[in-house]
C-alpha cells in the first residue's frame, strides 16, 4: 500500500501589494550571471537541425528552495561530442532583491556534450531529488541526481539513449505504479550527409522545411525502478503512428483518471494519445477535434502549453505555429472534445506574422487570470536580415497576451522587454526569486539567453509545493484548486512548451479577498484533501 500524500510546504505567503494591471518585466540575464550563449554549429550548409534548438530547464537541483537553470547547448555538428562545450548548469545563489546565478556545471558532474535539443526533469527514483533527461540530435542522456548537488550519467543503465532526432520529453505515471514513465517526442529522419538543398521563391538557398524529410516515431518508456526503463513503444500502440513531433504534454484530457499525451506535430496532424488502461494508448486527436485547426488544416505545431484557463476544471491547449498560420487555442469540454477558439478569443490575427516555439500560461499581473507568452523566431530566412549579416537571419520579437477574464486575449505590445529581436526557441517558467510572480528564461538560437524578471506588483498569493512520501515525490500528475466562484485548477507538472522544463510548484493569485483561503488537492491516486488556515 502506498504511503499517504502530504504537503512538504504550502507556502502561505501573502504579499500585501495592490493588484497591478500592467505587466512589468526586466531583462537581466547579464546582471544575474546567466552568461549562456547557444551555439548552433552553423557551417554555411543550412542544415535544418541547426535552427531548431534549444530548450532550457528551471529546476531546484539542490533542494535549497531556490530555482536553478539548466541551459541546453548545441555546438559543432561534424565533430565528436567531447569537443563540444556542452550544457551548463547555473545555481541560484540569490540572497537579496537581485537575482544571481553561478556556473556549477563542472562541480555538479554534468557532462552533457551531445547536440542538445530539449530537457525534461522529474524525480525518477523517488529519492526526493530532481533528475534530468536530455533530448538530443543523436543519443539522448539521463542524469541521475545523487544528492549533494551532483549528477551521474546513467543513460546506458536506463536504456534511454534512443538515437533518433529527439526534441523534447514528458515524465508521467502512465500506469499508476508510483514511478514516472517517459514519453520522448521525435522529429525528422535527418542525416547531415544527405546534403539536401532547398530554395525560396527567389531561388536563393534556404533551410529545408520539414516536408522534405520523413517523419519519425515517438518513444514511450516504462519506468521499472532502480534507474531502468523498458521500451513499450510498440506494446502501448504509440509505435503505430509517425509524426514530426516537437512538443508533448501529459495530462488527463478526458477526465477518466488516466494520464494521456498531447503531441504537437510539425507539418502534420497532432496526436492525442488517450490512455485505454492496461498499457495501451489510442490516438483520438482527429475524432476529438484537436488534430486540425477550425478550417480542417494541419498546421506546423511547435510548442504546446496546457492549463485550465477558463476555470471549468479541465485542461485546455494552446499551440504555437509557423508564420502565416495563427496560433491555436483548443478549448476542452471536460470529456476530451476540443473546440478551436483561436479567432473568437483574439489570439489568431496577432500571431500570424510570427513563428512561435516556446509557450506557456502564466498569470503576469496577479489578477488570477492565466495569460499567454510565446517565444518567437522564424525558420525561413528573412532576406533583409541575411543582407544585414545577421546569423541566423531569423529574428523576431516575442509576444505576450493578457487574459481579460471574459474569454478574450489582448496582446501587450507596450512591454519593452519583449520588443527585442532574437531567434527564440525554448522558454521556461518559474518564480526564480520567490516573490510570488512568474519569471521567464528564454534560450535564443545561436544567441545569448535572456532572463525576464517579473517586477509586476502582485496581489496576495498562495504557493504550493506538494510532496509525497512514497510515489513520485513531487506529486507529478496531481492537481489543485482554491475555493472560489469558479474552479480554478492548477496542474503539478514540469512539461509543456517547447523542449523545456518548468517549476512544478503551484501558485494562486488572490486579487480580491486574501482571508480564509482554502485549497483542494486531488492526489494522483484520486483522493481529494482540503487545506487552509
Amino acid at each position: 500500500m502506498k504511503s499517504p500524500f502530504f504537503f512538504r510546504a504550502i507556502l502561505l505567503i501573502s504579499l500585501l501589494y495592490a493588484p497591478s494591471h500592467r505587466a512589468e518585466f526586466l531583462e537581466m540575464a547579464t546582471d544575474a550571471g546567466l552568461d549562456f550563449k547557444h551555439e548552433n554549429g552553423n557551417e554555411g550548409e543550412l542544415w535544418t537541425v541547426e535552427i531548431v534548438g534549444a530548450g532550457v530547464g528551471i529546476l531546484d537541483f539542490d533542494n535549497d528552495g531556490r530555482l536553478d537553470i539548466w541551459a541546453v547547448q548545441g555546438g559543432p555538428l561534424r565533430t565528436a561530442d567531447s569537443v563540444r562545450t556542452g550544457d551548463r548548469l547555473f545555481r541560484n545563489v540569490t540572497t537579496s532583491e537581485n537575482l544571481l546565478f553561478e556556473d556549477v556545471t563542472e562541480i555538479s558532474g554534468v557532462q552533457a556534450t551531445g547536440y542538445g535539443m530539449g530537457i525534461a526533469s522529474a524525480d525518477i527514483d523517488n529519492d526526493g531529488d530532481t533528475d534530468v533527461f536530455l533530448a538530443n540530435f543523436g543519443a539522448n542522456q539521463l542524469f541521475e541526481n545523487v544528492g549533494n548537488g551532483r549528477f551521474v550519467d546513467i543513460t546506458e543503465k536506463a536504456g534511454l539513449a534512443g538515437g533518433e532526432w529527439s526534441i523534447g520529453a514528458s515524465f508521467a505515471d502512465i500506469d499508476a505504479d508510483g514511478l514516472l514513465d517517459l514519453y520522448v517526442v521525435n522529429y525528422l529522419q535527418f542525416a547531415l550527409e544527405e546534403g539536401k538543398v532547398c530554395r525560396n521563391y527567389s531561388s536563393r538557398t534556404t533551410y529545408c522545411g520539414p516536408q522534405n524529410y520523413a517523419p519519425s516515431t515517438d518513444q514511450l518508456y516504462r519506468n521499472l525502478g532502480n534507474g531502468r526503463f523498458e521500451n513499450v513503444t510498440e506494446l502501448s500502440g504509440i509505435g503505430q503512428s509517425s509524426g514530426r513531433g516537437m512538443g508533448v504534454v501529459a495530462r488527463d484530457f478526458n477526465g477518466n483518471g488516466r494520464i494521456d499525451f498531447f503531441v504537437a506535430n510539425d507539418a502534420g496532424e497532432n496526436f492525442l494519445w488517450l490512455n485505454q488502461d492496461a498499457g495501451r494508448f489510442e490516438d483520438k486527436a482527429l475524432l476529438s477535434g484537436a488534430a486540425l485547426n477550425v478550417y480542417g488544416i494541419a498546421e506546423a505545431s511547435m510548442g504546446v502549453a496546457v492549463a485550465d484557463y477558463d476555470r471549468d476544471g479541465d485542461p485546455d491547449v494552446f499551440l504555437t505555429h509557423d508564420v502565416k498560420e495563427s496560433n491555436t487555442l483548443y478549448v476542452n469540454d471536460g470529456c476530451g472534445w476540443f473546440d478551436d477558439q483561436s479567432s473568437v478569443s483574439g489570439l489568431a490575427t496577432s500571431s500570424i506574422p510570427f513563428t512561435g516555439f516556446g509557450n506557456g500560461w502564466i498569470d503576469i499581473d496577479g489578477d488570477s487570470d492565466l495569460d499567454l507568452f510565446s517565444a518567437n523566431g522564424a525558420v525561413t530566412i528573412i532576406e533583409s536580415q541575411r543582407t544585414a549579416g545577421f546569423e541566423p537571419p531569423l529574428r523576431q520579437r516575442n509576444q505576450l497576451w493578457r487574459n481579460d477574464g471574459l474569454g478574450m486575449f489582448h496582446e501587450v505590445v507596450s512591454e519593452v522587454a519583449f520588443n527585442r529581436l532574437d531567434v527564440s526557441r525554448g522558454a521556461a517558467f518559474g518564480d526564480l526569486d520567490n516573490d510570488g510572480d512568474t519569471d521567464i528564461v528564454v534560450t535564443n538560437n545561436n544567441g545569448l539567453a535572456t532572463l525576464f524578471r517579473n517586477d509586476t506588483h502582485s496581489s496576495n498569493w498562495i504557493g504550493l509545493d506538494l510532496f509525497n512520501t512514497d510515489a513520485h515525490r513531487h506529486a507529478i500528475g496531481a492537481s489543485a484548486w482554491r475555493e472560489a466562484n469558479a474552479r480554478e485548477v492548477r496542474y503539478v507538472a514540469t512539461d509543456g512548451g517547447y523542449a523545456s522544463a518548468h517549476d512544478h510548484r503551484l501558485r494562486f493569485s488572490l486579487p480580491n479577498d486574501p482571508t480564509d483561503q482554502f485549497v483542494h488537492v486531488r492526489w494522483t491516486d484520486g483522493r481529494i484533501e482540503r487545506f487552509g488556515p
